[in-house]
């Protein structure tokens, strides 16, 4: 049996894929002994508190940014059903500017390359860096997304090729949490949850990985640097119960007054023309 019907076939028996020999899982034990030692895991405690799974296969690039989005200290959409809480979604990622490069209609179809994953991150209030594989440097990579998994606030996703890690085929987007020095791995929290768990990889297999074309692009693929824009709202706190009560009792105290008030001012002039007349 070849490879690609054993991949298949696999695809088709399995809920959730096994990981290739070169891959660690997170919730193994050697996983979590890595976590543990890692001083680089800051983002690993924001993001995996605000994981999502992606919708579909082609929105691994919005989940992605998703996660990220909701983990930066910067001021969320409103979310009607969700009222008075705010957080970006699948959905209002979406909005007019991030319209003008690409659509949900369009993603569903392809996907995102790093030009337009890097401009719906920036229509929703963050900096958006993309940085081709086939520009950058394993060196490069490693420094940079090694730093960033230590600072908070800031984050990294990568877009990659999953043969070239020993997975089945395609392309994917996900966020790296983690990265642990002694084995010079990083950790891959997969947003294809369905398919297979959060894994640490190689940083020279993942560079090898990015560093493939996207046809739809022509370029490579490679990772994006996210960060809070310059002047961006800040994240805003939901009021506590007690808040809202004081609030809610308020505006009726108000209402009230405004009603007594003007009552008392129709009372005064009806008073008024009864002594003219």
């Amino acid at each position: 049996m070849t490879m690609l019907p054993t991949l298949l076939l696999t695809a088709a028996l399995t809920q959730l894929q096994p990981l290739p020999p070169s891959l660690i899982s997170l919730d193994s034990e050697e996983g979590q002994k890595l976590l543990l030692e890692s001083k680089a895991n800051r983002d690993y405690f924001a993001l995996s508190s605000r994981f999502m799974t992606q919708r579909s296969t082609s929105y691994c690039g919005v989940a992605s940014s998703v996660m990220v989005l909701n983990a930066m200290p910067i001021a969320a959409p409103e979310v009607k059903e969700w009222k008075p809480f705010r957080a970006f979604t699948e959905d209002n990622v979406f909005n007019e500017q991030a319209r003008a490069a690409t659509t949900p209609e369009a993603v569903s179809r392809g996907g995102l390359t790093m030009d337009q994953i890097a401009h719906l991150l920036s229509s929703n209030g963050v900096a958006a860096k993309p940085v081709f594989a086939g520009a950058s440097s394993l060196e490069e990579f490693r420094r940079e997304a090694a730093a960033n998994a230590g600072r908070p606030d800031d984050y990294v996703l990568i877009d990659f090729w999953r043969g070239d890690l020993g997975q089945d085929v395609g392309a994917h987007w996900s966020p790296l949490a983690a990265y642990h020095e002694g084995t010079d791995r990083f950790l891959v929290l997969d947003v294809a949850r369905f398919r297979y768990p959060p894994y640490w990889a190689k940083a020279e297999d993942l560079f090898k990985a990015m560093n493939t074309t996207d046809m739809d692009s022509g370029k490579s693929r490679g990772y994006v640097l996210v960060s809070a824009a310059a002047g961006a709202p800040p994240r805003m706190p939901v009021p506590s119960v007690g808040g809202r009560l004081l609030r809610v009792i308020l505006m009726a105290g108000l209402g009230v007054f405004a009603a007594g008030a003007i009552t008392g001012a129709l009372l005064t002039r009806w008073r008024m023309r009864r002594k003219t007349a």
